[in-house]
């Protein structure tokens, strides 16, 4: 299984898991850890009261239910 989540600018992050692809985003003008990035994506999509109560492929779902990005499941 692959996951992918595609950005509003074109830009796709590939990984084996929701979890993969968080971390891979972390640093450069991300936060440095997954728990900032949550917290700064759940920010952007107005759920941060969320991000406590969903693993990473919830959470990545939820941003996609939201607009922030399109996050799919590759089989």
């Amino acid at each position: 299984m692959t996951v992918a989540v595609l950005w509003h600018d074109g830009d796709i992050t590939h990984g084996t898991n929701a979890t993969d692809v968080l971390h891979q985003l972390c640093g450069g003008w991300n936060p440095n850890t997954i728990p900032e990035l949550r917290s700064v994506l759940a920010k952007r999509a107005l759920c941060n009261e969320l991000i406590n109560t969903l693993d990473d492929d919830e959470f990545l779902q939820l941003l996609d239910a939201k607009g922030v990005l399109t996050y799919q499941v590759i089989q």
